[in-house]
C-alpha cells in the first residue's frame, strides 16, 4: 500500500443516546483534520483518513473519540504510519497498551 493511499478506520457497533449525541459524534469526527470522509456500511462507520495529513494530535483525537464511545482501540494500529510512529507507540502514552497490547505488535 502506497503511503500516498487513505487509510480507512472502521468503528464497529457505535451507540448513540440521542440525536444530540450522533451529532457531537459526527461533528467531532469530522472536525478531525486529516479526516477526509465519512461513511457507513452495515452497522460500521468508517472515518477515510489521509495519510499525508495525519498527526500526532489527530491520532490523539481518534483516541479520545474511541474512549468517549467505547470503540475497541485495536483499529487504531492503522494510525501508526511513519510520520507519527515515534510518539504513537511511546510505551508510557496512557493508551499505548489499548492500542498495540503488551507486546506493542
Amino acid at each position: 500500500m502506497s503511503s500516498q493511499e487513505p487509510l480507512e478506520i472502521e468503528m464497529a457497533g457505535v451507540k448513540f443516546y440521542s440525536a444530540q449525541d450522533e451529532l457531537y459524534f459526527f461533528t467531532w469526527l469530522k472536525s478531525i483534520g486529516s479526516v477526509c470522509d465519512v461513511f457507513g456500511q452495515g452497522r460500521a462507520i468508517y472515518a477515510v483518513i489521509d495519510r499525508g495529513e495525519l498527526t500526532f494530535d489527530d491520532a490523539l483525537e481518534f483516541i479520545s473519540l474511541f474512549r468517549r464511545y467505547l470503540i475497541p482501540f485495536s483499529e487504531l494500529k492503522r494510525l501508526d504510519v511513519p510520520e507519527i510512529s515515534k510518539r504513537f507507540r511511546d510505551p508510557s502514552g496512557f493508551w499505548y497498551t489499548e492500542v498495540f497490547g503488551d507486546g506493542g505488535d
